[in-house]
């Protein structure tokens, strides 16, 4: 990084959610993290990150919700932009003191990677404001440490991760697809439904190429015909209503609609703005929120 930031200066970052357009469990690693297969695009709903230097030596960790948002904040130790503050110090960083409030407008524990991006953002823009030199490699290697979705979120976009999420592959996809995203506040924690997973037969192993070639071809279609996601049956098998909601995005007239990550977030995708909002507006008393949003091509951006 050459930016070079005086200690007077604080930075604001903006890191936007995810969504996984195709999921598949490969196995369970020896190590008991699982290995997926899935593909990553990014959408414009963001949350605000502002780190303030101050001379505490210390480290204040604050969090806002959004008014339309619902859940439990997790505590600065749970935080996963504490674990980015701590993998940047092991690396030699110098924290003269730092501030950060954080405010959410991505739903947490959605499977929208809102703490990923969250951590993402931390990372880059701590290294920047610490005028840290550091070597984007070893960025990913700290971000691979913090989680499996953070290495993705320091780019975003639209990507083919691989293994745990370490191994990434810029993919070619149309600039605008427009989505609807249906928000439960009933969480579903991630290590449920992988639990669920684990005790489930596997029913197929399609693999990833056919919604690549769709996205390359910018067949919004053939794209959502192609929504998979391995998890889907887990999260349903926990929570049942589930499966109606992601029904009533159908017969809403989306194109194709799934899960995302582990849920509990259902998405679907509309021919163009236009379609979405109508979808938004038939389906709006089957979720806690509805969002109309469409794709973007970053996860952390600079607002300063």
């Amino acid at each position: 990084m050459s930016s070079v930031i005086g200690i007077d200066s604080r930075v604001r970052i903006r890191t936007n959610a995810k969504l996984n357009l195709f999921l598949r469990v490969v196995g369970t690693r020896p190590d008991g993290y699982h290995e997926l297969e899935t593909i990553f695009h990014g959408v414009g709903l963001a949350d605000d990150i502002e780190l303030l230097p101050t001379s505490t030596g210390g480290i204040e960790l604050d969090m806002t919700l959004d008014p339309d948002l619902v859940g439990d904040l997790p505590t600065a130790e749970e935080n996963l932009v504490s674990r980015s503050i701590e993998g940047l110090v092991r690396s030699g960083a110098i924290n003269p003191g730092i501030k950060i409030h954080i405010t959410k407008r991505i739903p947490i524990a959605a499977g929208l990677g809102g703490g990923s991006g969250n951590a993402a953002g931390a990372l880059v823009g701590l290294s920047q404001l610490w005028n840290m030199d550091i070597d984007p490699l070893a960025l990913h290697g700290i971000a691979m440490s913090i989680g499996s979705d953070v290495p993705y979120c320091l780019g975003g976009g639209t990507a083919l991760a691989m293994r745990r999420g370490e191994e990434l592959t810029p993919l070619p996809a149309p600039a605008t697809i427009w989505f609807v995203l249906g928000i439960s506040f009933r969480p579903l924690l991630t290590r449920d439904v992988y639990a669920a997973w684990d005790g489930m037969d596997p029913v197929d192993d399609a693999g990833s190429a056919p919604m690549t070639f769709a996205l390359g071809a910018g067949d919004i279609q053939e794209i959502a015909d192609l929504l998979h996601n391995d998890l889907e049956r887990a999260a349903f098998s926990l929570w049942p209503e589930l499966a109606g909601k992601k029904q009533a995005m159908l017969d809403a007239g989306a194109l194709g609609a799934a899960v995302t990550g582990s849920g509990p977030t259902v998405f679907s995708i509309a021919r163009d703005e236009a379609h979405a909002r109508a979808i938004a507006g038939q389906v709006k008393e089957r979720f806690d929120r509805v969002i109309v949003v469409s794709s973007h091509p970053r996860c952390v951006e600079r607002i300063d």
